[in-house]
């Protein structure tokens, strides 16, 4: 029996983990904002309910699981959320508040929990990345910079853990049918002359989204990852086209890249 400790387990991606690998016989933890339902809460060995962006609550997490449990054997940072609009119309405060679930969060549960591991001598950690980590999506720029972030650190972190045992890997999704796409705040004023090319863009992007695989679909990727002896570093999910797009980018130039990224959101 594995002991997992999953971020943002109240909808998405992590309510879908939390009871795949409930199922499976494992120990599952969640931590989240929102108290989870109770086809959630049933099958979790504990919740700690609280917001990630404030910096003691990673810490607070870990203790309240090492308390319980004795060890940790699998962390997903999964908890993120999104930003849509201009670049020139994003505020500090929202670039801010976005980096602080999607990386910062992230990064201080990585920290409370990486002591752990190497004294086990043994441990998993799965990092939500994101197509949108690979290439800066037009009209959601500020979410794909948290996500280069998280691209960036989780590919340093993979090289300095792996002599203690840790293995480390990120997920990269594309387009899933989840509650994402009703939570993405807007950086958006009413008379913005970016107005006619983000609805495209918006279009693309909420068709993709609600158009999407379920959740459950990715939760397979992360049971294999969990269960190779040695797992890669980037795993992708999703839409096939996505993720041959993305992935091709440098077979292919900036320039031809940019242009058929820029025909599919509408900007072009």
């Amino acid at each position: 029996m594995r002991v997992i400790l999953i971020t943002g387990v109240s909808s998405g991606f992590g309510r879908a983990m939390a009871k795949e690998f409930s199922a499976r016989g494992d120990a599952v933890y969640g931590v989240s904002r929102r108290v989870p339902g109770e086809d959630v809460m049933a099958c979790l060995a504990g919740h700690i309910q609280g917001d990630l962006c404030q910096p003691d609550t990673a810490e607070r997490a870990v203790a309240q699981v090492l308390e319980k449990a004795g060890r940790i054997d699998v962390l997903i940072n999964n908890a993120g959320s999104g930003i849509g609009g201009a670049l020139e119309e994003t505020t500090d405060e929202e670039l801010s508040g976005l980096f602080q679930i999607n990386f910062f969060a992230m990064t201080r549960l990585c920290r409370a929990v990486l002591p752990v591991m190497r004294q086990q001598k043994s441990g998993r950690i799965v990092n939500f990345s994101s197509l949108g980590g690979l290439a800066g999506l037009p009209y959601q720029g500020a979410y794909s910079a948290t996500k280069f972030a998280v691209e960036g650190y989780t590919e340093a972190l993979y090289s300095e853990v792996r002599p203690f045992g840790i293995h480390v890997s990120m997920l990269e999704p594309g387009d899933f049918a989840t509650g994402f796409t009703g939570s993405r705040v807007m950086a958006l004023s009413e008379d913005s002359p970016y107005t006619p090319y983000h609805k495209k863009a918006l279009k693309r992007i909420e068709a993709d989204e609600t158009g999407g695989s379920k959740p459950e679909v990715l939760v397979k990727t992360v049971a294999k990852i969990l269960e190779k002896r040695k797992p890669k570093l980037r795993y992708g999910a999703g839409n096939p086209f996505e993720c041959v797009l993305v992935k091709g980018r440098h077979l292919m130039g900036d320039k031809l890249f940019l242009f058929l990224l820029g025909k599919y959101y509408g900007t072009r």
